[in-house]
C-alpha cells in the first residue's frame, strides 16, 4: 500500500471501515474479530505493517460480510461527507464539529 499514514483521508477511510465492521459484527465469527482488531491496531499504530495486516484480514472475510461492511462503509462515508462541510479553510474555526458516527448510523445491510 502506497499511501502515507499521516494522510487524513487515509486515516478517515480506515476509521470508517472500522466503524462499518462494528456495525456488521457478529459475535463468534473469528474473521470479523480479527479484522476489527487489525483495523483498530492500524488506527493506533499507523504503521504500514498494520495496514497490510488489516487488508489481509479483510480479504479473508466471507463475501457476504464484506458486502455488508462495504454497504455500511459507503453509508458512513456519505454521512461524513455531508457533515464535514467545505474542504477548504473557508469556514471560521468556531464551526461546530460533526457528531460522532457509529451507534446511530445505519444498521441494516
Amino acid at each position: 500500500m502506497g499511501f502515507p499514514l499521516d494522510d487524513e483521508a487515509a486515516l478517515c477511510s480506515i476509521e470508517i471501515l472500522a466503524e462499518a465492521v462494528e456495525m456488521a459484527f457478529v459475535p463468534g465469527i473469528l474473521e470479523l474479530r480479527t479484522l476489527r482488531d487489525a483495523l483498530n491496531d492500524a488506527l493506533r499504530s499507523r504503521s504500514p505493517a498494520a495496514i497490510r495486516l488489516a487488508f489481509s484480514a479483510y480479504t479473508r472475510v466471507d463475501r457476504d460480510f464484506r458486502d455488508r461492511i462495504s454497504h455500511h462503509a459507503l453509508s458512513l462515508a456519505t454521512l461524513r461527507r455531508r457533515t464535514a462541510g467545505p474542504l477548504r479553510g473557508d469556514t471560521p474555526s468556531s464551526a461546530p464539529l460533526p457528531a460522532a458516527l457509529g451507534t446511530d448510523g445505519p444498521r441494516r445491510a
